[in-house]
């Protein structure tokens, strides 16, 4: 029996084999020599918003173990749309902007004016840069006044227009207390949680302040009450989720079971991509169904 299976293991190995071959003309230059493609695929995603696109490839591989079939697969997404819309979702966050929310000298203006998606140094990085602006504003003394000219009943039946002085409370005092740029950088990672599951990892926040305010804390980017991180993890969870990339997948090979190996983020020339890899292992006598599966299937659209 086992040798029955090895056999046809094999036997399906040297025909995905001589499928590659004839393929190493037109699959993409990512693929390694014994990989074969199954994709693209466009998968769109709301981020507070914005809609936002991942383009995910799968790739296979197979090679007999012990008699049964291994394949192996990769699902990458490029994350260029995510980077290129990085700015716009930003711009969702609520951050504080008036400067006299109320009277005393605790007004934060905050401002973000640089925002990236970035692969540096082997790890992902969401970096922002802008300033924040402490207002004092005070309640006014002094009320606001004008003259309005009213119709009123003099006496006698007679009515005329006469002046009413009208008030209402006076102009805020605001004043500019201190103003400072800041950058920050928030590195990410993605890792396995458990074989079947990964999950976005925040690691502890670099900031670079040009002078010092208290309520920008050590570890957590909160600039005047405003969580960025939690912001970021949010928009950044629902942009790169592993359910995106197991969209991408066929579900020829998800009915096998796969593991997760590994899960990373790299760079491809200038393109950001996140890549998941899985392993199944099948009785070799299906492998030869998979890979006709296989051999139907092109660029397609996630459901």
């Amino acid at each position: 029996m086992g040798v029955g299976m090895g056999a046809a293991a094999m036997k399906a190995s040297a025909i995905l084999t001589t499928w590659i071959v004839g393929l190493l003309s037109v699959t993409p230059c990512y693929a390694q020599p014994d990989e074969v493609v199954v994709g693209p695929v466009s998968i769109s995603q709301d981020v507070n918003g914005i809609s936002v696109a991942i383009v995910a490839t799968s790739y296979f591989k197979v090679r007999t173990v012990d008699g049964r079939a291994e394949i192996k697969a990769r699902a990458v997404g490029d994350l260029s749309d995510l980077q290129s819309k990085i700015g716009a979702i930003v711009d969702t966050f609520e951050l504080p902007t008036q400067n006299c929310r109320s009277y005393s000298a605790d007004n934060p203006v905050v401002s973000i004016s640089r925002k990236e998606l970035l692969f540096r140094d082997g790890t992902l990085m969401f970096s922002i840069g802008g300033n924040v602006t402490m207002w004092d504003c005070r309640e006014n003394p002094i009320p606001n006044s004008k003259v309005e000219w009213e119709i009123k009943d003099v006496g006698f039946g007679i009515k005329t227009k006469v002046p009413v002085v009208v008030t209402w409370p006076g102009d805020p005092i605001k004043s500019k207390l201190v103003s400072q740029s800041f950058d920050a950088d928030l590195p990410l990672r993605i890792g396995k949680t458990d074989d079947y599951s990964v999950e976005l990892v925040l690691g502890r926040p670099d900031i670079e302040l040009k002078g010092q305010f208290a309520f920008i804390t050590e570890g957590v980017l909160s600039i005047a009450g405003v969580d960025i991180n939690a912001k970021a993890e949010d928009a950044l969870r629902k942009a790169i989720d592993q359910r995106i990339l197991r969209a991408s997948v066929p579900d020829e090979f998800l009915q096998y079971g796969p593991t997760i190996e590994s899960a990373r983020f790299f760079d491809d020339a200038g393109h950001l991509k996140v890549e998941i890899g899985m392993n199944a292992m099948v009785q070799g006598s299906t492998i030869t169904q998979f890979i006709a599966e296989l051999l139907k299937l092109g660029p397609r659209t996630a459901q």
